[in-house]
């Protein structure tokens, strides 16, 4: 493959991939960072950052170990445990959560803005059905996703963000003010809890089948050539997504004493404040590039994982129940699952977290960590669960004793000591058991115990290609 062929592939995948990551909490949360933290926002963009652009691009090269993205990656921590991570990440990031989002999130930053409140919910269901008809006609044919999404909706996307954030930096002036109550105390943690909300660093390893499969159909072979096309792709789509947040987040300090009551607000502001009614046109053009681009790959993503569950099942029937059951969500149930999906967040990303650790430790480190996996990923669970329960407000003695007593546990990062501890634990182990100087081919391993989920649905999307 020739050097231009194989940059224009990179920045191709790389652009395709930021717009998949860039959805509705990506556009809102920066902006109202700046709104509330004041002068504490480079703090919270610091931590913010943390999680919504270094641990997603750690992610995607963590996913890039594996020829077979997330599904040989959660083997590696046992094959139910495993299965069980995959589950709550395809169903978090798809049907009952993040598609339904930016199709309500978009509207309400486009459409929702012209109506009145009687008509409102018609206009809802309309425009969430012309949302999901787009988008499962953009993923009907997942050989060209990357070509549509890099190729034509990203650079409309940047252009648009660059026109507004460019004027508001030169037109409006930063405003300083204190942070708010929620800002003051520990913004840095603040920040890196905020950036959980973006669920880009599950999604980067559910975006990895998409990626990977994307990139063996340009011709890159397994194995080095294959990693690092894709490390490389996520390198671009993590410096894109940290320059527009930093502009957000500027953004939102200087429209920090306007009122607004979250970042879509903010946002509206800024657009008509310094582009009048012509502002709230780009700003809705805007929202729905960004969350079509997002729920195009969550879309394409979850298909692959369904099809394999399901691989007698037509690919374009998964689409259409995907659809209808995002379209459900979106107008009759998206508030009340999110009493029920914030607390999975706070479970899924220590595991998520926990496993791109060592499976960044695994590159470098020959052999095979059975127990550095297990112990590591295992313990972040069941510590997860704790700060679960809090997110969900689950009162007891119990868990306000161990809130109480775990260090960290009252910032919602408990797990984190005891995952480490378990980790070197289980890395000693390994050592003993010699287990360092064997290799084991995890892909391999994945296809024996999930051969529906990875012959019927990932290899068959590489057929399509």
């Amino acid at each position: 493959m020739t050097g231009k062929k194989h940059l224009y592939n990179v920045v191709i995948t790389g652009l395709a991939l930021f717009a998949m990551f860039f959805g509705a909490g990506n556009l809102i949360y920066p902006v109202f960072i700046g709104v509330e933290a004041g002068s504490a926002t480079t703090s919270v963009a610091l931590g913010f950052m943390a999680t919504g652009v270094l641990l997603p691009l750690l992610a995607m090269v963590a996913a890039a170990t594996s020829e077979t993205g997330i599904l040989g990656i959660s083997e590696r921590i046992g094959h139910w445990p495993g299965f069980a991570f995959c589950l709550m990440a395809f169903l978090s990031t798809g049907v009952l959560y993040a598609i339904p989002r930016v199709a309500t999130v978009s509207y309400e930053m486009s459409v929702g803005g012209l109506v009145d409140s009687s008509s409102s919910q018609m206009s809802l269901i309309v425009y969430s059905f012309i949302f999901f008809a787009v988008t499962g006609a953009l993923s009907m044919n997942p050989s060209t996703l990357i070509e549509k999404i890099g190729g034509w909706l990203t650079p409309a996307l940047l252009l648009l963000l660059v026109v507004l954030i460019t004027s508001a930096l030169l037109n409006l002036a930063p405003v300083e003010h204190a942070p708010s109550q929620a800002f003051a105390d520990a913004p840095l943690v603040k920040g890196i809890l905020e950036g959980y909300n973006t669920l880009d660093a599950i999604a980067s390893f559910v975006f990895g089948v998409i990626i990977i499969t994307s990139l063996k159909a340009r011709g890159y072979k397994r194995g080095t050539p294959l990693f690092r096309a894709t490390a490389l792709s996520g390198v671009v789509a993590g410096l894109l997504l940290g320059l527009v947040y930093f502009g957000l987040s500027e953004l939102g300090l200087r429209i920090g004493d306007s009122g607004v009551q979250n970042g879509g607000e903010g946002l509206s502001y800024a657009a008509r404040t310094l582009f009048g009614h012509t502002g709230l046109v780009v700003l809705g053009a805007i929202a729905i590039l960004a969350c079509l681009t997002t729920a195009v790959g969550l879309t394409g993503a979850s298909t692959a994982f369904f099809s394999g569950l399901f691989p007698r099942v037509p690919r374009n029937v998964i689409i259409v129940v995907h659809m209808a059951v995002s379209f459900a969500v979106a107008n009759l149930g998206l508030n009340m699952l999110l009493k029920i999906v914030v607390p999975v967040m706070y479970l899924c990303y220590p595991v998520t977290i926990a496993l791109v650790i060592v499976c960044l430790l695994d590159i470098f480190i020959p052999g095979h960590m059975y127990w550095t996996y297990r112990g590591a990923v295992w313990i972040a669970a069941v510590f997860g669960l704790i700060d679960a329960a809090s997110a969900a407000e689950l009162k007891s003695g119990l868990l306000t004793a161990l809130l109480d007593t775990i260090p960290l546990a009252h910032y919602s990062l408990g797990w984190l000591i005891p995952t480490l501890v378990a980790g070197l634990i289980g890395f000693i182990v390994d050592l003993k058991q010699n287990r360092l100087r064997e290799h084991l081919d995890y892909d391999l391993m994945a296809r024996e115990k999930n051969k529906g989920l990875v012959e019927a649905g990932i290899a068959g999307d590489i057929s399509e290609n």
